[in-house]
């Protein structure tokens, strides 16, 4: 094996920043409940030697840190023997002491509030992020098969596989039973590391499965024992992109794996639908009570973010509601080879209302496939997956239909095609649809109706003199031979 190297650390103010599952820094970086996300929008470079890359990506899982000493470095062999037994110095793994015990979980608690020892020196948006999202989403069986099933059929028993933001090492651990010849599972947060470890030896995995601690934008070659045949992730939001997943994966696509590589899943798309929902409306809007006119309050309508179903406190599977168009497909990515360059900024959408209603709100879900199989976060398929509603659900964004002093309501017509413009962020991380109006022709019938009501009369046509009666024929002649 090459020499040990040393991962890069990202920069102290980067250490601890929570990821919510589907983090969008549209709130300020909000996840499910907290707005802690940290965007760079600097693009990783790819080294062609599989050196690791200098500028991290936007988004920073929770918890994450870097190994505290130079000496303490993350290849093969020595992440193969930690497995085997049990490294408690947290030391060892966060790099800005003071940084550590900042973010300790016990410093949000009262001190008269006890705190298990457990717990204590856990990084406060570690445990968070865990109790959010991380219990639910293991707990998704479909989500869990979706992966077992793809993992089967493409490990070998020559099969090398590479796993990134590996948490509790629960797709490794697939990976290693289904015969993979060797699993690495990379992982930014210390102490998920040291819990995903001790998942693997729990499950009499330690000699296959080797866990490093660190971000996937510093891992290098020298990390692996050879190039993976296998690339596995699982770090989608509920936004598709929320967790910077294209970005993550095309660093390493393009440093660390062959041409030959399969990347699970490979594809996935990203959809939004206007939708019209009262429940929403009443906990996002409110126009009076009784005789009282309080319409001014929606001054202070958020019609820019995008927020996630389960902030508002209800499964929107669980509430009326009516989809007015088509789904629209916002983009499509293939993960083995979209850029994000590839994705435009801006762009406008045409969309054809199939219902009429007032379109509250732009619903947005992703489907990601593979071969046959979908995984999706579609309303109609969550309904009975209460986890990953919890984890993933969807995101909505309310609609403006104008730019005045208070939000004006999006009404749709059956069969009347409207006009958005798609906005993504620099990262391609946020999604946002603006409402622009309605098709040309209606608008310039409106505007021809609009001249023609101030324009002098005008004179009867030949057609329409040719159509009078015959009595207003007779009285016309009488009235001339006068």
């Amino acid at each position: 094996m090459p020499p040990k190297t040393d991962a890069q650390p990202p920069p102290q103010q980067q250490q601890g920043k929570k990821k919510g599952k589907g983090s969008n820094s549209q709130n300020n970086g909000g996840d499910h409940k907290k707005n802690h996300h940290n965007h760079h929008n600097k693009r990783v470079s790819a080294e062609p030697d599989g050196r690791a890359a200098q500028q991290l990506i936007g988004f920073i899982p929770p918890g994450a840190s870097a190994p505290a000493h130079k000496n303490h470095s993350n290849n093969y062999h020595n992440n193969n023997n930690n497995n085997n037994h049990n490294n408690n110095n947290n030391n060892n793994y966060y790099p800005y002491e003071q940084t550590r015990r900042a973010d300790a979980f016990v410093h949000r608690v009262d001190q008269h509030i006890p705190v298990p020892a457990r717990l204590r020196h856990a990084p406060t948006s570690l445990v968070e992020a865990v109790n959010d999202f991380h219990f639910a989403m293991m707990n998704d069986g479909p989500r869990n098969a979706f992966y077992e099933d793809l993992l089967r059929r493409h490990v070998t028993p020559e099969t090398g596989v590479l796993e990134i933001g590996a948490g509790s090492g629960l797709l490794s651990l697939l990976a290693a039973r289904c015969g993979a010849k060797w699993v690495v599972a990379v992982e930014g947060s210390a102490e998920m590391a040291r819990l995903a470890r001790a998942n693997v030896r729990a499950n009499g995995m330690a000699h296959k499965v080797t866990v490093l601690h660190m971000l996937s934008t510093e891992l290098t070659l020298r990390h692996l024992p050879e190039k993976p045949d296998i690339m596995v992730s699982e770090i989608f939001g509920t936004m598709l992109l929320g967790e910077s997943a294209l970005d993550y994966i095309a660093d390493v696509r393009e440093r660390l794996l062959k041409p030959t590589t399969k990347i699970i899943p490979q594809f996935g798309t990203q959809y939004a639908v206007p939708i019209e929902c009262e429940t929403l409306r009443d906990v996002c809007a409110v126009s009076g009570w009784k005789d009282l006119d309080l319409s001014h309050m929606t001054a202070l309508q958020d019609t820019v973010s995008v927020v996630f179903a389960k902030q508002y406190g209800f499964r929107l599977s669980s509430v009326p509601f009516r989809r007015l168009s088509e789904p629209i497909e916002l983009f499509s990515i293939d993960f083995a080879k979209t850029r994000r360059r590839d994705l435009p900024t801006t762009r406008e959408i045409k969309v054809k209302a199939t219902s009429s209603g007032t379109a509250h709100a732009m619903m947005y879900y992703w489907k990601a496939n593979d071969e046959d199989l979908i995984m999706s976060t579609d309303p109609d398929d969550t309904r009975n997956n209460f986890p990953r509603d919890m984890q993933w659900g969807q995101a909505m964004q309310l609609l403006d239909a104008s730019n005045g002093p208070l939000p004006t309501p999006v009404i749709f017509t059956e069969g009347t095609d409207y006009t958005f413009q798609c906005n993504l962020s620099t990262d391609r991380v946020i999604v946002h649809m603006q409402f622009t109006g309605g098709n040309d022709e209606e608008e310039k019938e409106k505007k021809n109706k609009k001249g023609a009501s101030t324009a002098e009369p005008s004179q009867p046509t030949e057609t329409e003199t040719t159509t009078m009666t015959k009595e207003e024929g007779d009285a016309t002649v009488d009235k001339e031979e006068k």
